[in-house]
């Protein structure tokens, strides 16, 4: 199995006070940790970030980024140049503090000739719970400001389409722009604001208690809508549009453990103790019956194996995202491994 264009998701703390009702997290917000660069975790990042193979390096939290600055700025610091790093956060800092971080971060990205791409989330959900709003600030920052390598962009959830394209027009009409919005693709669009893009990704409604049939965009029209776009079968991985092949998707906890994405259930080692590599990585991946399945095989055929379960079924309702269904399936004993065929 060949493997490339992977994608390295750092998770820097799980600290946040913001309270969406649809976290994930919510329970590790309140006595969460940090992460805390050691020299055998720099040692360790260095080698991820800087490797060829990889196409992205997503910073966020299982809480609001924001509230560990000095270890992303740490992880900016470790790039030998030409990287694509990205920062997923609320952006709640009051405007002047939300100045400094990006002016900060600019200077960071553009001495060592990378770029960073910081996604603000512009649901409905956040912004209920956000006193200082970042999206029309930042819309002006980035037309105003002379940026070496910072961007920005959006992120929503599916049933916040309406809401999140009217909310940023009129952010930036408040402003005294004229912004205009268009289709990029099933799961996002591009406001276009002067001559600038930004783009929105809509992401499915993981949980959707509460929400009828119909009022969200089910597991497997989500499904469509990424194989669509890609243009291939929907695998566990880094997906990459075809006719490339897919990469690994790593994840770093806070504490520093690592594991593939969605399969968190598997222990890959810890950034502060072992000495890591995506070649490692790989022959783990690959050593491993179940995860070679969940990256070699499309999902919708495996979870079609398990289909007379109804533990599966519910995992598929309840989670409603490929990634969550299998950290679902995982919760029951031999569920997954009826995934492998024989």
């Amino acid at each position: 199995m060949k493997l490339t264009g992977h994608l390295l998701y750092i998770d820097i703390t799980q600290l946040c006070g913001i309270g969406c009702a649809f976290c994930m997290y919510a329970d590790k917000h309140a006595r969460g940790s940090s992460m805390v660069l050691t020299e055998q975790a720099r040692s360790n990042l260095a080698v991820l970030i800087n490797d060829p193979t990889v196409k992205r390096i997503s910073v966020s939290g299982e809480g609001e980024p924001l509230n560990n600055i000095r270890a992303f700025h740490d992880i900016l610091r470790l790039s030998r140049g030409g990287k694509a790093f990205e920062f997923i956060t609320s952006g709640f800092l009051p405007h002047d503090q939300l100045d400094a971080f990006y002016r900060a971060t600019d200077e960071l990205v553009s001495a060592h000739g990378d770029t960073c791409n910081i996604r603000l989330s512009a649901d409905s959900y956040h912004l209920a719970k956000v006193k200082h709003r970042a999206h029309g600030f930042s819309i002006a920052y980035a037309l105003e400001q002379q940026l070496g390598g910072l961007s920005f962009s959006f992120r929503s959830v599916d049933t916040d389409r309406r809401f999140t394209r009217a909310y940023l027009l009129a952010e930036a009409a408040a402003r005294g722009l004229t912004a205009q919005l268009s289709r990029n693709h099933a799961l996002g669009d591009v406001l276009q604001v002067d001559s600038h893009e930004f783009g929105i990704e809509y992401k499915n409604h993981v949980h959707p208690s509460g929400l009828l049939p119909g009022q969200f965009l089910d597991f497997y029209r989500y499904i469509d809508a990424i194989e669509a776009r890609y243009g291939k079968r929907f695998t566990l991985g880094s997906m990459n549009r075809a006719p490339s092949v897919n990469g690994m998707d790593v994840t770093v906890k806070p504490d520093g453990t690592v594991h593939f994405y969605g399969a968190e259930h598997v222990s890959l080692g810890n950034v502060h103790t072992d000495q890591l590599s995506w070649a490692g990585l790989q022959q783990q991946l690959l050593g491993d019956p179940l995860l070679r399945t969940l990256y070699g095989t499309p999902i919708l055929d495996l979870l079609a194996r398990i289909a007379d379960e109804p533990a599966a079924r519910q995992a598929i309702a309840r989670a409603n995202n490929p990634y969550w269904v299998v950290k679902e399936l995982a919760k029951t004993d031999g569920l997954l491994e009826r995934l492998v065929e024989a």
